[in-house]
Protein backbone atom coordinates (compact mmCIF):
# COMPACT_ATOMS: atom_id res chain seq x y z
CA UNK A 1 0.00 0.00 0.00
CA UNK A 2 1.28 3.45 -0.97
CA UNK A 3 0.33 6.62 0.90
CA UNK A 4 -0.51 9.09 -1.89
CA UNK A 5 -1.23 12.81 -1.67
CA UNK A 6 -3.08 13.73 -4.87
CA UNK A 7 -2.80 17.50 -5.29
CA UNK A 8 -4.92 19.37 -7.86
CA UNK A 9 -6.87 22.59 -8.38
CA UNK A 10 -10.42 21.46 -9.14
CA UNK A 11 -13.14 18.92 -8.43
CA UNK A 12 -13.67 17.87 -12.03
CA UNK A 13 -14.85 14.49 -13.18
CA UNK A 14 -11.31 13.83 -14.38
CA UNK A 15 -9.90 14.16 -10.88
CA UNK A 16 -12.62 12.00 -9.42
CA UNK A 17 -11.83 9.22 -11.90
CA UNK A 18 -8.14 9.34 -11.00
CA UNK A 19 -8.83 9.27 -7.28
CA UNK A 20 -11.27 6.39 -7.61
CA UNK A 21 -8.86 4.37 -9.72
CA UNK A 22 -5.80 5.00 -7.55
CA UNK A 23 -7.77 4.01 -4.46
CA UNK A 24 -9.00 0.84 -6.19
CA UNK A 25 -5.41 -0.41 -6.27
CA UNK A 26 -5.43 -0.49 -2.47
CA UNK A 27 -3.50 2.74 -1.91
CA UNK A 28 -4.22 5.19 0.90
CA UNK A 29 -5.19 8.42 -0.84
CA UNK A 30 -5.64 12.03 0.30
CA UNK A 31 -7.06 14.65 -2.04
CA UNK A 32 -5.92 18.27 -1.75
CA UNK A 33 -7.68 20.95 -3.82
CA UNK A 34 -6.30 24.27 -2.66
CA UNK A 35 -8.94 26.28 -4.54
CA UNK A 36 -11.60 25.18 -2.04
CA UNK A 37 -13.93 24.15 -4.87
CA UNK A 38 -17.40 23.04 -3.85
CA UNK A 39 -17.67 19.29 -3.61
CA UNK A 40 -21.03 17.48 -3.86
CA UNK A 41 -21.62 15.06 -1.04
CA UNK A 42 -21.12 12.00 -3.23
CA UNK A 43 -18.18 13.37 -5.24
CA UNK A 44 -15.28 12.05 -3.16
CA UNK A 45 -14.67 8.37 -3.97
CA UNK A 46 -15.02 5.89 -1.17
CA UNK A 47 -11.83 5.51 0.85
CA UNK A 48 -10.34 8.83 -0.29
CA UNK A 49 -9.94 11.57 2.33
CA UNK A 50 -10.06 15.29 1.65
CA UNK A 51 -7.54 17.70 3.18
CA UNK A 52 -7.35 21.49 2.95
CA UNK A 53 -4.87 24.32 3.35
CA UNK A 54 -5.75 27.29 5.52
CA UNK A 55 -5.67 29.70 2.56
CA UNK A 56 -7.89 29.24 -0.50
CA UNK A 57 -6.06 29.87 -3.78
CA UNK A 58 -7.64 30.93 -7.08
CA UNK A 59 -7.10 28.88 -10.21
CA UNK A 60 -4.55 30.21 -12.70
CA UNK A 61 -3.21 32.96 -10.46
CA UNK A 62 0.34 34.02 -11.25
CA UNK A 63 2.84 31.47 -9.92
CA UNK A 64 4.22 34.06 -7.50
CA UNK A 65 0.92 33.86 -5.59
CA UNK A 66 1.43 30.18 -4.86
CA UNK A 67 4.89 30.66 -3.32
CA UNK A 68 3.27 31.81 -0.07
CA UNK A 69 1.44 28.47 0.18
CA UNK A 70 4.65 26.44 0.43
CA UNK A 71 4.99 26.58 4.26
CA UNK A 72 1.40 25.40 4.69
CA UNK A 73 1.97 22.61 2.20
CA UNK A 74 5.13 21.53 4.00
CA UNK A 75 3.20 21.47 7.27
CA UNK A 76 0.58 19.23 5.66
CA UNK A 77 3.33 16.91 4.40
CA UNK A 78 4.70 16.56 7.93
CA UNK A 79 1.22 15.72 9.19
CA UNK A 80 0.29 13.18 6.50
CA UNK A 81 3.74 11.71 5.79
CA UNK A 82 2.82 10.51 2.27
CA UNK A 83 5.08 8.15 0.34
CA UNK A 84 4.45 9.98 -2.92
CA UNK A 85 2.94 13.28 -4.08
CA UNK A 86 1.02 13.28 -7.37
CA UNK A 87 0.56 16.94 -8.37
CA UNK A 88 -0.60 19.09 -11.28
CA UNK A 89 -1.17 21.45 -13.09
CA UNK A 90 2.48 22.38 -13.39
CA UNK A 91 2.57 26.09 -12.54
CA UNK A 92 0.28 25.86 -9.48
CA UNK A 93 0.12 22.54 -7.65
CA UNK A 94 3.24 21.16 -9.29
CA UNK A 95 5.13 24.39 -8.56
CA UNK A 96 4.18 24.36 -4.87
CA UNK A 97 5.07 20.67 -4.54
CA UNK A 98 8.46 21.23 -6.20
CA UNK A 99 9.23 24.25 -4.01
CA UNK A 100 8.42 22.18 -0.92
CA UNK A 101 11.38 19.91 -1.69
CA UNK A 102 9.30 16.75 -1.30
CA UNK A 103 10.42 13.63 -3.15
CA UNK A 104 9.29 11.55 -4.93
CA UNK A 105 7.05 13.97 -6.79
CA UNK A 106 5.10 12.76 -9.81
CA UNK A 107 4.27 15.86 -11.84
CA UNK A 108 1.04 15.60 -13.83
CA UNK A 109 0.41 17.76 -16.88
CA UNK A 110 -3.14 18.78 -17.72
CA UNK A 111 -2.22 19.63 -21.31
CA UNK A 112 -2.68 23.38 -21.46
CA UNK A 113 -0.22 23.96 -18.61
CA UNK A 114 2.73 22.67 -20.65
CA UNK A 115 1.38 23.41 -24.14
CA UNK A 116 0.05 26.92 -23.54
CA UNK A 117 0.72 28.45 -20.13
CA UNK A 118 4.41 27.50 -20.01
CA UNK A 119 5.02 30.23 -22.59
CA UNK A 120 2.68 32.86 -21.15
CA UNK A 121 5.50 35.03 -19.80
CA UNK A 122 8.85 34.75 -18.05
CA UNK A 123 7.30 34.09 -14.63
CA UNK A 124 5.24 31.18 -15.95
CA UNK A 125 8.25 29.80 -17.83
CA UNK A 126 10.34 29.87 -14.67
CA UNK A 127 7.61 28.16 -12.63
CA UNK A 128 7.44 25.43 -15.29
CA UNK A 129 11.22 24.95 -15.11
CA UNK A 130 11.12 24.73 -11.30
CA UNK A 131 8.23 22.25 -11.31
CA UNK A 132 9.86 19.97 -13.86
CA UNK A 133 13.23 20.29 -12.15
CA UNK A 134 11.76 19.14 -8.84
CA UNK A 135 9.91 16.15 -10.26
CA UNK A 136 11.07 12.57 -9.99
CA UNK A 137 8.60 11.57 -12.71
CA UNK A 138 6.34 13.17 -15.29
CA UNK A 139 2.84 12.05 -16.30
CA UNK A 140 1.15 13.24 -19.50
CA UNK A 141 -1.48 12.11 -21.97
CA UNK A 142 0.01 12.84 -25.40
CA UNK A 143 3.19 13.20 -27.46
CA UNK A 144 2.78 16.97 -27.63
CA UNK A 145 2.97 17.33 -23.84
CA UNK A 146 5.86 14.89 -23.51
CA UNK A 147 7.92 16.62 -26.18
CA UNK A 148 7.19 20.06 -24.73
CA UNK A 149 8.33 18.93 -21.28
CA UNK A 150 11.52 17.37 -22.64
CA UNK A 151 12.41 20.64 -24.35
CA UNK A 152 12.42 22.27 -20.90
CA UNK A 153 13.91 19.57 -18.68
CA UNK A 154 16.17 16.56 -19.38
CA UNK A 155 13.54 13.98 -18.47
CA UNK A 156 14.60 10.38 -19.19
CA UNK A 157 11.94 8.29 -20.90
CA UNK A 158 12.08 5.83 -18.00
CA UNK A 159 10.69 8.58 -15.75
CA UNK A 160 7.84 9.56 -18.06
CA UNK A 161 4.51 7.76 -18.10
CA UNK A 162 2.25 8.63 -21.00
CA UNK A 163 -1.26 7.35 -21.47
CA UNK A 164 -4.55 8.86 -22.64
CA UNK A 165 -6.88 9.51 -19.76
CA UNK A 166 -9.22 7.29 -21.71
CA UNK A 167 -12.79 6.17 -21.26
CA UNK A 168 -14.45 3.27 -19.54
CA UNK A 169 -15.02 0.28 -21.75
CA UNK A 170 -18.62 -0.13 -22.93
CA UNK A 171 -19.91 3.25 -21.72
CA UNK A 172 -19.91 5.14 -25.03
CA UNK A 173 -21.48 2.94 -27.70
CA UNK A 174 -23.31 3.74 -30.96
CA UNK A 175 -26.37 1.77 -29.92
CA UNK A 176 -28.48 2.69 -26.95
CA UNK A 177 -30.96 5.29 -25.69
CA UNK A 178 -30.94 8.90 -26.85
CA UNK A 179 -32.17 11.97 -24.93
CA UNK A 180 -35.91 11.81 -24.17
CA UNK A 181 -38.19 13.82 -26.43
CA UNK A 182 -38.87 16.42 -23.75
CA UNK A 183 -35.17 17.31 -24.02
CA UNK A 184 -34.54 16.81 -27.74
CA UNK A 185 -36.74 16.12 -30.75
CA UNK A 186 -34.55 14.87 -33.57
CA UNK A 187 -35.20 15.71 -37.21
CA UNK A 188 -34.35 12.51 -39.14
CA UNK A 189 -33.48 14.59 -42.23
CA UNK A 190 -30.97 16.80 -40.39
CA UNK A 191 -27.26 16.31 -39.66
CA UNK A 192 -26.39 17.00 -36.02
CA UNK A 193 -22.93 18.09 -34.90
CA UNK A 194 -22.18 17.92 -31.19
CA UNK A 195 -19.79 20.02 -29.08
CA UNK A 196 -19.25 19.21 -25.40
CA UNK A 197 -16.42 21.66 -24.65
CA UNK A 198 -16.74 24.36 -21.99
CA UNK A 199 -17.64 27.86 -23.12
CA UNK A 200 -14.19 29.27 -22.37
CA UNK A 201 -11.78 31.12 -24.64
CA UNK A 202 -9.38 28.19 -25.03
CA UNK A 203 -12.12 26.16 -26.74
CA UNK A 204 -12.87 28.86 -29.35
CA UNK A 205 -16.64 28.42 -29.29
CA UNK A 206 -16.87 31.69 -31.23
CA UNK A 207 -14.96 30.13 -34.13
CA UNK A 208 -17.15 27.05 -33.88
CA UNK A 209 -20.31 29.16 -34.17
CA UNK A 210 -18.96 31.18 -37.08
CA UNK A 211 -17.97 27.95 -38.84
CA UNK A 212 -21.41 26.45 -38.22
CA UNK A 213 -23.08 29.60 -39.50
CA UNK A 214 -21.05 29.49 -42.72
CA UNK A 215 -21.75 25.77 -43.21
CA UNK A 216 -25.44 26.28 -42.42
CA UNK A 217 -25.78 28.88 -45.18
CA UNK A 218 -24.62 26.19 -47.61
CA UNK A 219 -26.60 23.33 -46.06
CA UNK A 220 -29.81 24.20 -44.21
CA UNK A 221 -30.06 20.66 -42.91
CA UNK A 222 -27.28 21.19 -40.38
CA UNK A 223 -27.91 21.37 -36.63
CA UNK A 224 -25.57 21.98 -33.68
CA UNK A 225 -25.93 20.46 -30.23
CA UNK A 226 -23.97 22.98 -28.18
CA UNK A 227 -23.68 21.44 -24.72
CA UNK A 228 -22.07 23.17 -21.78
CA UNK A 229 -21.75 26.60 -20.27
CA UNK A 230 -19.01 29.00 -19.25
CA UNK A 231 -17.72 32.54 -18.92
CA UNK A 232 -18.37 33.34 -22.60
CA UNK A 233 -22.08 32.48 -22.36
CA UNK A 234 -23.30 36.03 -22.97
CA UNK A 235 -21.24 36.43 -26.15
CA UNK A 236 -22.30 33.00 -27.40
CA UNK A 237 -26.00 33.62 -26.83
CA UNK A 238 -25.73 37.01 -28.52
CA UNK A 239 -24.09 35.48 -31.60
CA UNK A 240 -26.82 32.86 -31.89
CA UNK A 241 -29.62 35.41 -31.59
CA UNK A 242 -27.97 37.96 -33.88
CA UNK A 243 -27.50 35.38 -36.64
CA UNK A 244 -30.98 33.87 -36.24
CA UNK A 245 -29.62 30.46 -35.29
CA UNK A 246 -31.73 29.82 -32.19
CA UNK A 247 -33.81 27.14 -33.92
CA UNK A 248 -30.80 25.20 -35.22
CA UNK A 249 -28.23 25.67 -32.45
CA UNK A 250 -29.66 23.74 -29.52
CA UNK A 251 -28.38 24.63 -26.06
CA UNK A 252 -29.34 22.04 -23.43
CA UNK A 253 -26.85 23.50 -20.93
CA UNK A 254 -24.64 21.42 -18.68
CA UNK A 255 -25.44 17.75 -19.13
CA UNK A 256 -24.63 15.30 -16.29
CA UNK A 257 -21.77 13.01 -17.24
CA UNK A 258 -23.97 9.93 -16.95
CA UNK A 259 -26.26 11.40 -19.64
CA UNK A 260 -23.50 12.22 -22.15
CA UNK A 261 -23.63 8.88 -24.03
CA UNK A 262 -27.28 9.61 -24.94
CA UNK A 263 -26.35 12.98 -26.42
CA UNK A 264 -23.45 11.59 -28.42
CA UNK A 265 -25.81 8.99 -29.89
CA UNK A 266 -28.15 11.79 -30.95
CA UNK A 267 -25.38 13.32 -33.08
CA UNK A 268 -24.05 12.47 -36.52
CA UNK A 269 -20.62 14.08 -36.07
CA UNK A 270 -18.44 15.75 -33.44
CA UNK A 271 -16.68 19.12 -33.59
CA UNK A 272 -14.11 20.91 -31.45
CA UNK A 273 -12.21 24.10 -32.33
CA UNK A 274 -10.00 24.15 -29.22
CA UNK A 275 -6.84 26.23 -29.56
CA UNK A 276 -4.85 23.87 -27.33
CA UNK A 277 -5.46 20.28 -26.25
CA UNK A 278 -3.89 17.23 -24.81
CA UNK A 279 -5.69 13.98 -25.53
CA UNK A 280 -9.27 15.22 -25.45
CA UNK A 281 -11.63 12.97 -23.52
CA UNK A 282 -14.61 14.35 -25.43
CA UNK A 283 -12.88 13.44 -28.69
CA UNK A 284 -12.40 9.87 -27.48
CA UNK A 285 -16.02 9.71 -26.30
CA UNK A 286 -17.20 10.79 -29.75
CA UNK A 287 -14.95 8.26 -31.48
CA UNK A 288 -16.11 5.47 -29.17
CA UNK A 289 -19.67 6.34 -30.15
CA UNK A 290 -18.63 5.87 -33.78
CA UNK A 291 -18.87 9.51 -34.84
CA UNK A 292 -16.73 11.14 -37.52
CA UNK A 293 -14.90 14.10 -36.00
CA UNK A 294 -13.87 17.59 -37.04
CA UNK A 295 -11.20 19.08 -34.80
CA UNK A 296 -8.28 21.48 -34.69
CA UNK A 297 -5.03 20.57 -36.39
CA UNK A 298 -2.96 20.08 -33.25
CA UNK A 299 -0.20 17.55 -32.66
CA UNK A 300 -2.27 15.91 -29.93
CA UNK A 301 -5.24 15.45 -32.28
CA UNK A 302 -3.05 14.06 -35.06
CA UNK A 303 -2.29 11.16 -32.73
CA UNK A 304 -5.93 10.11 -33.17
CA UNK A 305 -7.17 11.59 -36.45
CA UNK A 306 -6.00 10.76 -39.96
CA UNK A 307 -7.35 13.37 -42.36
CA UNK A 308 -10.19 11.96 -44.43
CA UNK A 309 -9.93 8.50 -42.87
CA UNK A 310 -11.74 8.92 -39.56
CA UNK A 311 -12.23 12.69 -39.42
CA UNK A 312 -10.86 16.05 -40.49
CA UNK A 313 -8.36 18.56 -39.10
CA UNK A 314 -8.74 22.31 -39.58
CA UNK A 315 -6.28 25.13 -38.81
CA UNK A 316 -6.77 26.71 -35.38
CA UNK A 317 -8.95 29.82 -35.62
CA UNK A 318 -10.08 29.29 -39.21
CA UNK A 319 -13.89 29.33 -39.26
CA UNK A 320 -13.84 28.99 -43.04
CA UNK A 321 -11.79 25.79 -42.98
CA UNK A 322 -13.83 24.32 -40.15
CA UNK A 323 -17.02 25.06 -42.12
CA UNK A 324 -15.59 23.33 -45.16
CA UNK A 325 -14.85 20.20 -43.15
CA UNK A 326 -18.27 20.25 -41.49
CA UNK A 327 -19.82 20.13 -44.95
CA UNK A 328 -17.61 17.18 -45.86
CA UNK A 329 -18.75 15.32 -42.76
CA UNK A 330 -22.38 16.11 -43.54
CA UNK A 331 -22.02 14.77 -47.08
CA UNK A 332 -20.68 11.33 -46.16
CA UNK A 333 -22.39 8.38 -47.79
CA UNK A 334 -23.93 5.66 -45.64
CA UNK A 335 -21.02 3.37 -46.48
CA UNK A 336 -18.46 6.03 -45.53
CA UNK A 337 -20.21 6.70 -42.23
CA UNK A 338 -20.22 3.01 -41.37
CA UNK A 339 -16.53 2.65 -42.25
CA UNK A 340 -15.57 5.63 -40.07
CA UNK A 341 -17.74 4.37 -37.24
CA UNK A 342 -15.98 1.00 -37.22
CA UNK A 343 -12.57 2.63 -37.52
CA UNK A 344 -13.07 5.05 -34.63
CA UNK A 345 -14.55 2.45 -32.32
CA UNK A 346 -11.58 0.18 -33.02
CA UNK A 347 -9.01 2.95 -32.39
CA UNK A 348 -10.52 3.77 -29.00
CA UNK A 349 -10.85 0.12 -28.04
CA UNK A 350 -7.20 -0.57 -28.87
CA UNK A 351 -5.58 2.57 -27.50
CA UNK A 352 -7.85 4.40 -25.03
CA UNK A 353 -9.17 1.75 -22.69
CA UNK A 354 -8.96 3.32 -19.21
CA UNK A 355 -8.84 0.02 -17.32
CA UNK A 356 -6.17 -1.47 -19.59
CA UNK A 357 -3.91 1.61 -19.60
CA UNK A 358 -4.10 2.72 -15.97
CA UNK A 359 -1.69 0.12 -14.50
CA UNK A 360 1.14 1.93 -16.31
CA UNK A 361 0.64 4.84 -13.90
CA UNK A 362 0.75 2.49 -10.92
CA UNK A 363 3.96 0.97 -12.29
CA UNK A 364 5.47 4.47 -12.31
CA UNK A 365 4.47 4.91 -8.67
CA UNK A 366 6.39 1.76 -7.79
CA UNK A 367 9.41 2.74 -9.88
CA UNK A 368 9.70 6.16 -8.22
CA UNK A 369 9.29 4.71 -4.75
CA UNK A 370 11.89 1.99 -5.37
CA UNK A 371 14.37 4.64 -6.54
CA UNK A 372 13.61 6.80 -3.49
CA UNK A 373 14.35 3.85 -1.18
CA UNK A 374 17.65 3.12 -2.95
CA UNK A 375 18.74 6.76 -2.50
CA UNK A 376 18.20 6.68 1.26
Amino acid sequence: MVRVLYFSDNTSGHNRRFLEKISSFGHEVWFLDFTGSSMPGDWLPRGVRCVRLKVVAPREADPSFYQDLVPQFQELLRELRPDLVHAGPLQSCGYVAALSGFSPLLLMSWGSDILLHANRNEQWKQATVVALGGAAGFFCDCDAARLAAKRIAPLPDSHIVQLPWGIQRGRFLPKGPKPPQDQLVLDPQATYFISTRSWESIYDIGVLLEAFNQAYQANRGLRLLLLGHGSEACRIHNFIETHNLAEVVLRPGLVPSEELPRWFRAANAYISCAKSDGTSISLLEAMATGLPVVTADLLSNREWITEGQNGWLAPVGSAERFAERMLRAANLSVEEKEAISRRNQQIVCQRADWDRNFPALMDMYERLLDEAVRKQ
